[in-house]
């Protein structure tokens, strides 16, 4: 057994191991997506397990942001579980940053408990609906817009440059990945709350969501300008496809202590990635 960090030349392997663990038109079943996830060391790195015949048989990658390594994209074939192997992949990518994870599946949490790992709050979603729509049914706000944003296009951050997602930047800096065809706007990063919010209701969206750590003070900014925890809200976390009544349930967790002030952020882990929402 070999435990090593990946490259692009693994990619005929990897693409056989997505292929058998992910659902059909995964992200991770094409290049480019694996390419942009841990192509880049200063973002992220993908590290795997191969048996004696070559083949990948399990995978822990890893996203940089914010000074830790988010654990993504695990997994390892059943009849190699308990041989330590997980921790092997672990130690690797503990090499480049502290370890933390988000989104992680009731197996990952087992798997975290075992490890001693430590459970915060889980992330928060607020939402709000364009105000001046008269009909705020599920139906009539989460639907597609016609929106012209191509003025708005952004694509220098890491973030905006993954395959499948418009990305933009508004006139006060705010940045915010556009979901047209269901009516909305995802906030990555919002600086003056009311110019960002004139500018996407006159653009045409119908709702604006942001998501983040329990403990960011910032939220309270939202909950005076009426936006609202999602599950209090009409427009469901998850969009592709779209589910009613789906609300966000995201786990936040790192091997290690954090800062206090720590802040959890739309485009950290992958929480925040297209074809996961």
């Amino acid at each position: 057994m070999i435990t090593r960090e990946a490259t692009i030349d693994d990619w005929d392997n990897l693409l056989v191991f997505f292929t058998k663990i992910y659902r059909v038109n995964h992200p991770l079943h094409k290049k480019e997506f694996w390419e942009w996830q841990y192509g880049n060391p200063k973002f992220g790195r993908s590290f795997i397990c191969m048996n004696d015949k070559e083949e990948v048989v399990g995978h822990v990658g890893a996203n940089f942001q914010g000074g830790l390594a988010w654990i993504i994209n695990l997994y390892l074939d059943g009849e190699y579980r308990g041989q330590g192997i997980l921790g092997k992949l672990h130690a690797l990518v503990r090499s480049y940053y502290p370890l933390a994870a988000t989104a992680v599946n009731e197996a990952g949490l087992g798997l975290y408990r075992n490890m001693r790992w430590i459970r915060y709050h889980d992330l928060v979603r607020y939402v709000k609906v364009n105000p001046s729509l008269k009909d705020k049914s599920f139906q009539s706000v989460c639907h597609k817009v016609d929106v012209n944003y191509n003025h708005l296009i952004d694509t220098k951050s890491h973030y905006f440059q993954q395959p499948g997602v418009n990305g933009l930047l508004f006139n006060d800096g705010s940045e915010a990945v556009s979901q047209e065809d269901v009516g909305g706007l995802r906030a990555v990063k919002i600086l003056n709350l009311a110019i960002f919010e004139a500018e996407a209701w006159a653009l045409g969206y119908n709702w604006i969501d942001y998501i983040t750590s329990w403990n960011n003070l910032e939220v309270k900014k939202l909950e005076k300008n009426s936006w609202t925890l999602d599950f209090k809200n009409i427009v469901p976390w998850r969009l592709n496809p779209i589910e009613e009544n789906y609300f966000c349930d995201i786990t936040f967790l790192s091997e290690k202590p954090l800062n206090n002030e720590f802040i959890v952020q739309r485009n950290y882990s992958d929480h925040g990635r297209i074809g996961s929402l």
